[in-house]
């Protein structure tokens, strides 16, 4: 038995004198060994084994009386995982568990092994220990070999300074803070901490550099070899000669860092910081790359940029999904997410695609069959694809038109072709549905087979309902059924939701239209 195994057994024997009734959930298995083995004065241990019913079984004669028996039941699960299948023996006792309060029922690994190792390795080595378990490198049977020798993890003060010696965890946390310097001059490192990156990530770090250069230097030499990675194709020749990583080995862990130090958010600023730096050293405003070239990028905001302006030209010249599905999934992007303008952008990008993409297969469509009035109303309403959705793209363009704020440079020219370009398509088609509609309802003598007519809505859908009880019925002046759609959709998760277009009493306006919403309309409204 170890220190810390020693530690966790000490702690479930306190409960068991407390409170008699103990149910321990080990998610994570760590104490399998001890709980096979565990054995109290006085006290049955139950192990649950695939089966709750078994398990049940096993401690129902010692559930009957009226005080808690001297029971420890283990449960290797979270306890979300059992369906409140113990729900009797969480009441009649206590939980120990990882996280559980107060401390002296929390069986999490790290805690256990710092609160034990501490009294002999001190404070400084059992936190960076409590760490080290964390992050998954020690098992508790390393930590009870550990306590056996007296020693910390490595001897190496980096481990020390850091509470790590996983070079990926020591250049994020070197790149991202400024707080360790001093203890690392201090403590004379630099020479082990150079040894850990290179062997990582293919980088000298020369001597009698002072931190702060080592921080730029091997920011750049992230950064760029992140870049170099995700381009398609050539290496551009303004490039070829910066130093990267070459070994694919160092390259992936460039690669991996790189993400890594995007993705944590409390380290974004930092992130900016060497970026910027890195963007201007290497000139990348200058460069020409192609879209395809930087689809995959995202090092640099010059690249998202130079992707926003190749997007909008091609979207110009002809509009694809695969190009509207890229703008809309650059949306959630570390630029995007770090800059508002970016993402606006993005979102307005997106929209204008795919206002283009749906004006261009509606158009086809019409043109593909000689459709009646009636055929008409029913694609632009029950479709699968209503061409209803050509308004709403509509409008969401519009509307993030209105809210993006232009700097009116000749980068944002394209952008306001894009979008001129996407509300002419819009007047085109829609006016294609229109003139189309009005001549085919035409044709037909004004009839449209079993449309509901908007004159009968009161009579069809509120008056009996009045007989069930009371009933809202609410008129909204101007809700496009496209709207109606998109309102639809939204509640359908929380309410049962119907919907179904009428046609509107001519002239379409709104001294019509809420005179034909009133009971008796279908007798009585007058022009």
């Amino acid at each position: 038995m170890g220190i810390v195994t020693d530690y966790i057994r000490n702690l479930i024997a306190k409960q068991v004198n407390d409170h008699g009734l103990v149910l321990w959930y080990d998610p994570e298995r760590h104490y399998a060994g001890i709980a096979d083995e565990l054995s109290l004065p006085d006290t049955n241990v139950a192990r649950y084994a695939d089966s709750f019913f078994a398990l049940r079984h096993e401690i129902e004669p010692l559930m009957g009386g009226t005080q808690p028996p001297s029971l420890v039941i283990y449960v290797p699960l979270e306890p979300e995982q059992t369906h409140h299948a113990l729900i009797e023996a969480e009441v009649a006792g206590v939980v120990v568990k990882p996280g559980q309060q107060p401390p002296t029922r929390n069986t999490r690994l790290s805690l256990a092994a710092r609160n034990a190792l501490k009294p002999l390795l001190g404070e400084e080595t059992a936190a960076a220990i409590e760490k080290q378990v964390e992050a998954g490198m020690l098992t508790l049977a390393d930590l009870d070999r550990l306590g056996e020798r007296g020693e910390g993890i490595s001897k190496g003060a980096v481990s020390v300074i850091f509470g790590t010696s996983n070079p990926q965890d020591l250049a994020l946390a070197l790149l991202s803070s400024k707080g360790h310097d001093k203890e690392i001059v201090a403590k004379k490192v630099q020479d082990e901490i150079a040894v850990l990156m290179r062997g990582e990530f293919e980088i000298d770090l020369p001597a009698g550099r002072t931190i702060d250069e080592w921080r730029a230097q091997l920011a750049r030499h992230l950064l760029a070899t992140d870049l170099l990675a995700a381009l398609a194709g050539e290496v551009p020749a303004q490039l070829k000669t910066v130093k990267v990583a070459a070994k694919p080995a160092a390259r992936e862990a460039c690669v991996a860092l790189a993400r890594k130090w995007r993705l944590m958010r409390d380290l974004g600023k930092s992130y900016i910081e060497y970026a910027s730096r890195v963007e201007n050293e290497l000139g990348l405003g200058a460069i020409r790359l192609t879209r395809k070239r930087i689809a995959e990028a995202e090092t640099f905001l010059a690249i998202e940029r130079k992707l926003q302006y190749g997007i909008e030209g091609e979207l110009l010249q002809q509009a694809s999904e695969p190009l509207v599905e890229l703008a809309r999934r650059r949306q959630s992007s570390f630029w995007a997410e770090q800059i508002p303008e970016v993402q606006a952008r993005w979102a307005l990008i997106a929209a204008a695609g795919q206002l283009l993409l749906e004006a261009g297969r509606i158009e086809s469509e019409i043109k593909a069959s000689a459709f009646d009035a009636e055929t008409i109303f029913n694609c632009y309403t029950d479709a699968e694809r209503p061409w209803s959705a050509l308004d709403t793209h509509h409008r969401h363009m519009e509307r993030r038109y209105h809210n993006f704020d232009f700097n009116l440079d000749e980068r944002d020219e394209a952008l306001e072709q894009l979008i001129t370009r996407a509300r002419q398509r819009y007047m085109e088609v829609a006016s294609m549905i229109a003139e189309r509609f009005l001549r085919r309802y035409q044709e037909g003598k004004f009839a449209l087979g079993k449309a509901l007519r908007q004159t009968r809505i009161f009579e069809m859908k509120v008056q009996p309902k009045l007989a069930e009880g009371k009933t809202a019925y609410v008129w909204v002046d101007a809700l496009r059924y496209e709207m109606a759609r998109e309102l639809a959709e939204s509640l359908q998760s929380e309410f049962d939701v119907e919907l179904q277009p009428a046609l509107a009493s001519v002239p379409t306006i709104t001294e019509i239209g809420m005179a034909a919403l009133l009971p008796t309309a279908q007798h009585a409204i007058r022009l």
